[in-house]
């Protein structure tokens, strides 16, 4: 079982020369760290085995899926781990995020897979981006609250596809096959729970860092993607019917994951709609209501959040970024709406492809590719 360590760390990546260094370092003194380069035309093999990977290069890509499932059967990973954590290359893990995240793995065998908090890698260079501001203020704002809430329920309805630890013979019956939704790890959650393979477990302690997009069209397409994938998991797998027939055909049952998430469809809709539907409120409530209360009312308890989220971050500069955050949130509404119609005529696709967004520069990281430059 890989020597003494029970758990194996997979890393599919194309062109990662730049961001897998770190990732490799962030894992290897808490498990064996594998690395897949998926058709990379940089140095991304080379730069991941002088960090301590062992290494599959790929001439041809196939994209993430395909690429987790190459390395998982070139390593026999499900066959010699216990557990197996897929990370993404810009992912960085605190150095006990394996000890803490199996460790419920371990008490909790109805347990499918364990993920942990994930923070924007935010450095000093890019300290007013307002891409990753929003992205720093949403991570904060739904880890918090909603994940932290259903993971005590058991029903967590997102896999972290950056960072999450599945059991390793389930880990091989999800990427046996090519995921149909534009989100390999949308897929695997509607397959745990269709399949009713266990639940997800979110451990809060357990921290990571990853990557997130610097420039606006990367942010767009990556935000537009990631509710596309879970709208057509939502379509593919009839996530959020709560009463469920029973697997011997007689009766049905009350699933209570798709009741929280049904609860949370009934959220995400008004969430939606609320930029449509406040000036149609303001219109017709013009006799009785000055408009401008409505926009006020949303500026200040939106204002209100963040500023929650600045004391809790200790990022004081997120009060100063809140306008921008206000109007990337109204942006952030409408991908929603983009997703879900794209969802109407795409809710299937044949290949889960790479589109990974164009990566920043770390200081540590430069330090590093300097170091590592002679491999």
């Amino acid at each position: 079982m890989g020597g003494e360590r029970r758990t194996a760390v997979l890393i599919a990546c194309k062109d990662g020369e730049g961001t897998i260094a770190e990732a490799v370092l962030s894992a290897v003194e808490q498990a064996d760290v594998y690395v897949v380069s998926d058709g990379s035309t940089d140095r991304t093999a080379e730069v991941a085995a002088a960090a301590g990977a062992r290494v599959l290069a790929r001439r041809a890509g196939g994209g993430k899926p395909d690429a987790l499932r190459a390395g998982s059967a070139r390593f026999a990973l499900a066959e010699r781990y216990e557990y197996i954590a897929v990370l993404d290359d810009d992912t960085r893990l605190a150095p006990d995020y394996v000890e803490k995240t199996t460790a419920v793995l371990d008490a909790k065998p109805n347990v499918a897979a364990a993920s942990g908090r994930i923070d924007s890698l935010w450095d000093h260079r890019r300290r007013w981006n307002a891409l990753i501001a929003m992205r720093a203020f949403t991570y904060w704002s739904y880890q918090a609250t909603i994940k932290r809430g259903q993971s005590l329920l058991h029903v967590v309805n997102v896999i972290c596809g950056a960072n999450t630890v599945f059991r390793a013979g389930i880990f091989g019956e999800l990427i046996h096959h090519d995921a149909p939704y534009a989100i390999d790890d949308m897929y695997w959650l509607a397959e745990i729970v269709r399949q009713r393979l266990g639940h997800i477990a979110y451990v809060h302690d357990a921290r990571s860092w990853t990557m997130d997009p610097h420039r606006f069209r990367d942010w767009y397409r990556q935000t537009v993607r990631w509710s596309w994938g879970q709208f057509q998991s939502i379509r593919g797998h009839r996530l959020g019917f709560p009463i469920r027939r029973r697997e011997n055909g007689r009766g049905f049952r009350v699933s209570w994951f798709d009741t929280a998430y049904l609860a949370q469809i009934c959220d995400w809709i008004p969430y939606m709609l609320e930029p449509l539907a406040i000036p149609v409120l303001a219109v017709l409530t013009r006799g009785w209501i000055d408009p401008y209360w409505f926009v006020a009312l949303y500026f200040a308890t939106t204002g209100a959040w963040i500023l929650v989220g600045a004391v809790a971050l200790k990022k004081p500069r997120l009060i100063l970024l809140a306008p921008a955050i206000v109007v990337l949130d109204l942006v952030y509404r409408a991908t929603m709406f983009h997703a879900f119609v794209k969802t109407i005529f795409s809710p299937r696709i044949e290949k889960c492809a790479w589109t990974s967004p164009q990566r920043f520069e770390l200081e540590e990281t430069t330090r590093r590719a300097s170091a590592l430059e002679n491999v």
